[in-house]
């Protein structure tokens, strides 16, 4: 009875919201990859399990929807947890379902058996194990009302991952028993009646709040808004109309969706606050009264020594968890951000005056200190590379240094979704998540990350072949983790041997015969921005290897920080 037992449920997560399935193979899901074969069901095939996860991740941050992933039992399923636990802390939709051995071969040294009961802990949203196929009418209807429960439970109210657990005896495959025909007819027949949804509850902020906030913020002298990473859908005009209507600086990464947002840049915007906050001279003399965040906490270094020195009044808006990592904002406001921002600016009032000015100032100098030094090395193929995206295209960042060093480039009126894995900030799979969003959004995709995190992620290069859509991978080659180079332990006894072997770790990696073992087009380029313009303007994904000067960046970091101190 497994064929119409699996039928069942994916012909219910399908109704539920989650209409396609990765699948990467193995016997004891045999019944789960039938069924969604005899349902037409659409299915990405990726041998390797923890490709797949990040595969499935990228296509729910690009889509918003989740995609199930379905393995075999065992490890196969283990190999899911970095995409499930970035999926979690990125509150990014995702439904897992394995097969599993039923309960007389668990603890008894069977094969592919292991305990996977609750097996990504409170990184899932949500757990649940079908049991055994039962063709009882209230365990049919049971199997149909957990799918739509966890769906509802992984779009929200907070969006993440779900587990869904699916014993299996043998047979595995259909046998055409009356038992089973039964069953399925049972089963089909319940398929034809709807699929219960959840009414999704309105968060929002009451009104009291709002009035703090435009309260705190028509007293404060000197104010600042700050936007960091905010996910692919949000809706940024609110945060730009509150920027124009109080007339205050906003310090926007280029995570936040603020400046590439197919507008007129919001006024205010300081898209270099990251290099002229390196400055402690500047700091020290603009410093705030009030920050109000807006959205998940920014990660420049620069800006989390603003709020160490300043110890002013925070005030941090998001819509989930407590979004504090400095341990000292007065008030966190669970909410959605851009409900907040558009009740906000209708209560504050426009002040012209020298602090936003100051601000303003200090980008444009950073920004003509910016284009005179980057003429060459990393920042320069970065600003080379974004310069070509079309638009409407996606940017996805990888994390370590490309994630800094893209903030160079300066904020225009192209629609550029940016994509990033700011939920655990790891170099996890890259490849395959910018794959899966491009496959999910069907839009030119640029993804841009480093060589360590290239060789980190090769496997990924199945699924970028697989992507169905343009896709640029372009691996900024600077001969190891040179974000190590900024940071103390550079400075740290031991020289220069321990800070290769252990953290610049140079992965010495023949990037043309990896992207030649996939068949994956490869082509190399000093400069990338005629290459980018190509690969996005056609249908495949090529690996473009931009070899850098090893120490460019950290280089073109200290002439910025010596201009902008002095």
């Amino acid at each position: 009875m497994n064929l119409p037992w699996a039928e069942l449920l994916l012909a219910s997560l399908k109704g539920a919201g989650c209409a396609d399935l990765v699948v990467s193979p193995g016997s004891r899901s045999t019944p789960l990859v039938m069924a969604a074969a005899r349902l037409g069901l659409a299915c990405h095939v990726l041998v390797d399990e923890r490709v797949a996860g990040f595969f499935a991740l990228g296509r729910g941050r690009a889509s918003g929807r989740p995609s199930a992933l379905v393995c075999t039992s065992g490890t196969a399923a283990a190999h899911y947890l970095p995409a499930i636990i970035e999926a979690s802390l990125a509150r990014v939709p995702l439904v897992v379902v394995t097969a599993d051995r039923p309960p007389e071969l668990h603890g008894c040294a069977a094969p592919q058996t292991i305990d996977q009961q609750h097996l990504y802990g409170r990184f899932a949203r949500g757990f649940v194990d079908l049991g055994a196929p039962d063709a009882a009418e209230s365990a049919l209807r049971g199997v149909r009302r957990r799918a739509a429960q966890m769906v509802a439970l992984a779009m929200g109210p907070e969006p993440g991952p779900v587990h869904i657990n699916v014993p299996a005896r043998k047979p595995l495959e259909p046998t055409g028993s009356a038992e089973e025909t039964r069953m399925a007819e049972r089963a089909l027949a319940l398929c034809r009646e709807p699929v219960p949804r959840a009414a999704a509850a309105v968060v929002q902020a009451n009104e009291d709040v709002i009035d703090e906030i435009a309260g705190a913020l028509g007293r404060a002298r000197r104010a600042l808004l700050v936007a960091g990473p905010a996910p692919l859908d949000a809706p940024v005009g609110p945060v730009a109309d509150l920027a124009r209507s109080s007339g205050l600086p906003l310090l926007a990464e280029l995570t936040s969706q603020l400046r590439f947002s197919g507008q007129e840049p919001a006024p205010g915007l300081c898209d270099r606050f990251d290099l002229f906050l390196r400055a402690p001279g500047w700091r020290a003399a603009h410093r705030p009264d009030l920050i109000v965040e807006l959205g998940a906490p920014p990660t420049s270094s620069s800006y989390a020594a603003l709020v160490t020195e300043s110890h002013c009044e925070r005030i941090a808006i998001a819509p989930h968890g407590w979004s504090d990592p400095h341990s000292s904002a007065r008030m966190i406001v669970n909410a959605p951000v851009a409900d907040v921002a558009a009740r906000v600016a209708a209560r504050v009032s426009f002040r012209p005056g020298n602090w936003t000015e100051a601000w303003l100032a200090a980008n444009r100098r950073a920004g003509a200190a910016l284009d005179r030094l980057a003429v060459a090395g990393e920042h320069a193929a970065v600003r080379a590379a974004i310069a070509a995206l079309p638009d409407g295209a996606l940017l996805a960042l990888g994390n370590s240094l490309p994630v800094r060093t893209a903030e160079s480039a300066a904020a225009d009126r192209r629609r550029i979704g940016v994509l990033h894995q700011r939920g655990a900030c790891g170099i996890d799979g890259l490849v395959a998540g910018a794959a899966g969003a491009a496959s999910a959004a069907r839009r030119p995709t640029a993804l841009l990350l480093g060589d360590v995190s290239f060789a980190h992620d090769l496997g990924g290069l199945a699924a970028a072949r697989a992507a169905g859509a343009p896709l640029a991978i372009i691996v900024l080659d600077n001969g190891g983790g040179r974000i190590f180079e900024q940071l103390p332990v550079a400075r740290a006894p031991g020289g220069a041997e321990i800070l290769e072997r252990f953290f610049l770790t140079p992965p010495a990696v023949d990037v043309a015969a990896a992207a030649a073992a996939f068949g994956v087009a490869y082509v190399r380029a000093e400069d990338p921005r005629a290459a980018v313009a190509r690969v996005l303007a056609g249908g495949a994904a090529t690996v473009i290897h931009v070899p850098v000067a090893p120490h460019s960046a950290r280089d073109l970091e200290a002439a910025l920080a010596a201009e902008l101190d002095a």
